[in-house]
């Protein structure tokens, strides 16, 4: 049997090398690498294989839920919870958790987890996989094909088009509150709930009409008609609030285009 490519995932420098010191010996665990933050972990398994995951919670940017929520469900691994947070345990096991963790813990206590995680993973592995190719393959040949004949109305009609966890979203843009750009991803906020796309902020600016988007910051860009107000701060900079009662600033190479909303 194939080993278990597996990664782990934590802010804590230690976390992450407590972890790995405990599989690093195993003969059927094969490690792909330690992530940092979520952005990492994404990365990670969406160039990747990923069988096992061991993943924080509480994590700057994209926490460890966020992580779970942005991976479409043909390549999401296997997940076991490390963190020092009882109150999310809950949530954990609804999303199909194969354990959940509490720091500090023993090594016998990681060890039960992670044989727990190995017979499910041999269980299934040959199952899941042949599942999630022809899964792939009919969601492929059949979206690929509609695709350029969809692009056409969906932009009358004014919708953004979002391929998000196998997925393929139309939003209209009106929803679109604001856009934040994290790397090699942007976040597209809506109200209470956002997508997570691997995508350059600049590319997806083309795509708006600048009638009603616009950009504030190098990795911000706000639908003009969810602001609530615009204050001027110091040095003759602005600050502005969104209707979703986010406070953003404008950086000072935007701050001309907030002014021509006065005129």
């Amino acid at each position: 049997m194939p080993k278990i490519r597996t990664i782990i995932v934590d802010d804590e420098f230690d976390a992450r090398e407590g972890v790995k010191t405990l599989l690093e010996n195993d003969a059927e665990i094969n490690i792909l690498g330690l992530c940092k933050n979520g952005i990492e972990a994404i990365d990670m398994i969406n160039e990747h294989k990923v069988d096992l995951m061991f993943l924080d919670i509480q994590m700057p940017v994209v926490n460890g839920f966020e992580v779970v929520n942005s991976i479409s469900s043909d390549r999401l691994p296997h997940i076991i919870f490390v963190t020092a947070y009882d109150q999310y345990a809950l949530k954990a096991f609804e999303i199909h958790a194969i354990d959940y963790i509490l720091k500090p813990f023993t090594n016998q206590r990681f060890r039960d987890s992670l044989q727990r995680a190995k017979q499910m993973i041999y269980q299934e592995k040959l199952q899941t996989e042949q599942e999630k190719l022809k899964l792939l393959s009919e969601e492929l040949s059949g979206k690929n094909v509609q695709t350029e004949s969809l692009i056409a109305s969906i932009e009358e009609k004014q919708r953004l088009i979002v391929k998000e966890r196998g997925k393929i979203h139309f939003v209209p843009m009106a929803n679109i509150i604001w856009l934040e750009a994290y790397d090699y991803y942007v976040k597209i906020h809506v109200k209470d709930h956002f997508y997570l796309i691997r995508e350059r902020l600049k590319k997806l600016e083309e795509k708006l009409p600048e009638t009603t988007f616009l950009r504030i910051h190098k990795s911000s860009i706000i639908n003009t008609n969810h602001i609530l107000n615009i204050q001027s701060i110091e040095s003759g900079e602005f600050s502005i609030l969104m209707d979703n009662q986010l406070q953003l600033k404008v950086s000072r190479n935007y701050k001309e285009k907030i002014r021509h909303l006065f005129k």
